[in-house]
């Protein structure tokens, strides 16, 4: 504990729960602060939106948890989350056809949000030098000579600490303060994605009750529908069914399931359409990808850490939120681990967080741009990412270690250095280069 004696982490969603256990192998006390009520047990939370919606974590995701909380993949096993083989109990239909099963050597858990932060809350709250406090609001990040010194209460009263991180999520309240507040310049990037989709949650049918498959139906344009089904615990399916450009899919269980019967995989309707549908159907509309490159900030206080989606956050269809956010605590983890002093620490911490937060952006919004429901103009490399895309799903169609190294780059424990270089990087690029030949 010899960082410093306090460390205070705004929000406690997926991100401010693994600061905590990063920051808690630091510091002498650790206090996770929230607006919210936070719940005892397993419940949907008034402040987490899209709580209510599908999520994946990521394997890169898994793995961060589980250096920072050891144990903790077990937990939500435990908790009734399903394991599935990436590969095979994973079916992903993209680019107008269903990827070949294969083995990609690795599993996931499956588990709806509520239950991934009640199960992570759980863990973090034993910690013996972390504390929760709930149901208070923060009013803005204290600065004292380009240092962040602690935080201001909604009260007035002030706690200060050694090192803050702001992991306020989607919205951002305290970046905006800070900026108002002349102690931070940074550009923010902001994409229209136009995305709007409906969930519901299924109690299986007897003849589906053992299966663990999930589905991505991903169409490619001109289709503007998608589907995302997966088994979570209780026996039940979580399913959100998205349109890009438009109005979110119906909310009444009729219209609903006749959404899901119109996608261009009928898999997903032929497992919920006799299926009963628990609780109320929740709508979530995302107009925009937006990331502010806090990392390129020509003026950013010491002694503030920002994490998740507070930096960066992208179309959620892709899952790729709680794996940015963990993946980015762990980081932290492993940079305060080599250190006697948190000095330096923002500066040595950023440019990690934004590779991080920009693999994640990369891979979505270039898929994103493929749909003409996105707005703006496309980058000047837009043409040659969509090339090594399409160039490395057929590579994935005809051979099973590129379908591998694409389910891993998808899980981000692989980077796409593996396509430029050795003798993978030298059959990509030939098959590249005949793609765009041809």
């Amino acid at each position: 504990m010899g960082l410093g004696s306090k460390a205070i982490i705004v929000g406690a969603g997926i991100g401010g729960l693994a600061a905590a256990a990063a920051l808690s192998k630091h510091f002498t006390a650790v206090e996770i602060i929230d607006r919210d009520s936070l719940p005892d047990q397993i419940a949907p939370r008034l402040g987490v939106g899209q709580g209510a919606h599908t999520h994946q974590l990521l394997k890169a995701g898994e793995l961060a948890l589980e250096r920072l909380l050891p144990g903790i993949t077990q937990d939500f096993i435990a908790a009734g989350a399903i394991s599935m083989r990436v590969g095979k109990d994973v079916k992903v239909y993209d680019f107008g056809g269903w990827m070949e099963e294969c083995d990609a050597g690795f599993s996931v858990t499956s588990l709806s949000r509520p239950a991934y932060e009640g199960v992570l809350r759980r863990r973090v709250s034993a910690l013996p030098n972390v504390t929760l406090r709930s149901e208070t609001a923060v009013r803005r990040f204290t600065v004292t000579d380009g240092n962040c010194t602690g935080v201001e209460l909604e009260d007035g009263s002030h706690l200060t600490a050694d090192i803050v991180v702001d992991s306020t999520g989607l919205s951002a309240p305290m970046l905006k303060q800070l900026v108002e507040d002349g102690h931070a310049e940074f550009q923010t990037e902001e994409i229209r994605i136009n995305v709007a989709y409906t969930t519901a949650r299924f109690r299986k049918p007897d003849a589906w009750r053992n299966e663990q498959l999930g589905f991505f139906v991903l169409p490619t344009s001109p289709h503007t529908e998608f589907g995302l089904l997966l088994p979570i615990e209780n026996d039940q399916w979580i399913l959100s069914l998205g349109r890009r450009g438009g109005d979110a899919p119906p909310r009444d269980a009729e219209g609903f399931k006749a959404y899901a019967g119109g996608l261009v995989a009928p898999d997903v309707y032929a497992r919920i359409k006799d299926a009963e549908i628990v609780g109320e159907l929740r709508t979530f509309r995302k107009p925009t990808a937006t990331r502010h490159l806090i990392w390129e900030a020509t003026k950013w206080p010491e002694a503030l850490i920002p994490i998740g989606d507070a930096m960066s956050s992208v179309n959620p269809t892709y899952g790729q939120g709680m794996t940015v956010a963990t993946c980015e605590a762990d980081a932290l983890e492993t940079l305060l681990a080599s250190r006697k002093t948190v000095d330096g620490i923002v500066a040595d911490y950023l440019p990690v967080a934004g590779e991080i937060s920009s693999r994640a952006w990369s891979l979505s919004i270039n898929s994103d741009y493929a749909y003409p429901q996105t707005e703006g103009e496309r980058p000047s490399n837009f043409a040659m990412n969509r090339a090594v895309a399409a160039t490395l799903r057929k590579m994935a169609d005809a051979h099973a270690d590129f379908r591998i190294l694409r389910y891993k780059l998808v899980h981000m424990i692989e980077s796409a250095k593996a396509l430029q270089e050795g003798e993978m990087g030298i059959r990509f690029f030939t098959a590249l280069q005949g793609s765009m030949a041809s």
